[in-house]
């Protein structure tokens, strides 16, 4: 079956590019011939891939912006080349009528995984991510809203497309939640693809990486927003166990968030196959990030999940399939004798087997393979007509 995903794939984003990566790979071991659509919206194409230096910049901030910017640069060449390796994508396209023409040699589109759904990420493009108005096979995979409540002018768009979808999955209970009052119809919670793919698979992706650093030993940090009580916690990790740190870096560094790791060896111009190596080197890792704290479970590490403002709520349901959301760190450590329970016991879940984690991500493939059986058939009724 020939069949496209629908993400993000513009995105200079590990998770994002992490995760798409395990829904293609999955699918192109079930003997499918696979795509991603090289759907790039004009503005949020250009929102992750700035141009270096597009204006003259002010002597007073030239040195860092320049930097950053040229930081930025190699990072996304990073990006293009894992996907260049591994991917096959269309032709690039930035309208939606292009979308709808591109479709209609496929014979099946899913759509996922990721915040595809979130109005406050996509916004006026939301209507070509629940390809509203456009007829073809559809299905959804780990869909995300990443918030429990959709405004006015989003619910109008949902109305319309899901009653058009052949199967729906997303990644969160709370959306299923949401879609519900405003259309009642079977839907499933699936995994994130990136626990489609087991531990060896994503043992040989860090194989790959050419990635090197000195420290043997290490405290692996990766934080989507400036965190003091994570910054704490690895202070007091690190004298403790004398390990060295390091921290995954965002290019675009917010000014607190430079001058308050001094003492921690930040990391530029890491790719995806450079980002998983690292989180499998670690001795520990402490993240306030979904992808971060999947690849922690994945790879069996102890680690510490913080509270983050915009991606809790995803975050908190993954660390409920493993009985660790009562662990996540929302206020300051006072007692570091709770830092050391909530490392055992991760330790602790490592050593039986997860049977509601394993459960969820078999009935995730059956969702998949049961899904594709029965569009197949579809297409194949189609044809015989």
């Amino acid at each position: 079956m020939k069949i496209g995903i629908l993400t993000f794939n513009w995105a200079i984003n590990y998770g994002a590019a992490l995760q798409m990566y395990a829904l293609y790979s999955y699918l192109k071991n079930s003997n499918h011939d696979v795509y991603v659509l090289n759907y790039i919206p004009y503005e949020l194409g250009k929102s992750y891939r700035p141009k270096i230096l597009e204006k003259p910049l002010k002597i007073k901030s030239i040195a860092r912006k320049s930097l950053q910017k040229l930081i930025k640069h190699h990072q996304i060449t990073k990006f293009d080349e894992f996907i260049a390796k591994n991917l096959i994508l269309t032709e690039e396209i930035t309208k939606i009528s292009d979308l709808d023409r591109l479709i209609q040699s496929f014979d099946l589109i899913v759509v996922g995984s990721d915040q595809v759904w979130n109005y406050d990420i996509t916004k006026n493009y939301l209507e070509a991510y629940l390809l509203n108005g456009i007829n073809c096979n559809k299905i959804s995979y780990a869909a995300s809203l990443g918030k429990k409540e959709i405004n006015n002018e989003a619910r109008i768009l949902f109305e319309e497309a899901l009653k058009d979808f052949d199967f729906i999955s997303l990644r969160e209970e709370s959306s299923i939640e949401c879609l519900k009052r405003i259309y009642d119809t079977d839907y499933k919670v699936c995994v994130d693809p990136v626990f489609l793919l087991n531990k060896d698979s994503w043992v040989n992706v860090a194989r790959e990486s050419n990635y090197s650093i000195y420290e043997k030993e290490y405290i692996l940090i990766y934080m989507l927003e400036y965190n003091s009580n994570l910054i704490n916690v690895c202070n007091y990790l690190s004298k403790k166990y004398k390990l060295s740190v390091v921290s995954i870096e965002i290019p675009m560094l917010s000014t607190q968030r430079m001058f308050n790791m001094n003492n921690i060896k930040k990391l530029n111009n890491v790719g995806p196959r450079d980002f998983v190596k690292l989180f499998l080197g670690s001795k520990y890792i402490l993240t306030n990030s979904f992808h971060g704290t999947a690849f922690s479970l994945i790879f069996e590490k102890p680690f510490i999940s913080f509270a983050h403002s915009n991606v809790n709520l995803r975050i908190k349901n993954l660390l409920k399939l493993y009985g660790l959301e009562d662990d996540q760190i929302s206020c300051e450590v006072k007692d570091f004798n709770l830092i050391e329970n909530i490392l055992s016991k991760t330790q602790d879940i490592y050593k039986i087997k997860n049977k509601k984690m394993n459960q969820l991500i078999e009935e995730s493939k059956s969702y998949l393979n049961n899904a594709i059986i029965s569009i197949s058939k579809k297409v194949g009724l189609d044809h015989e007509k």
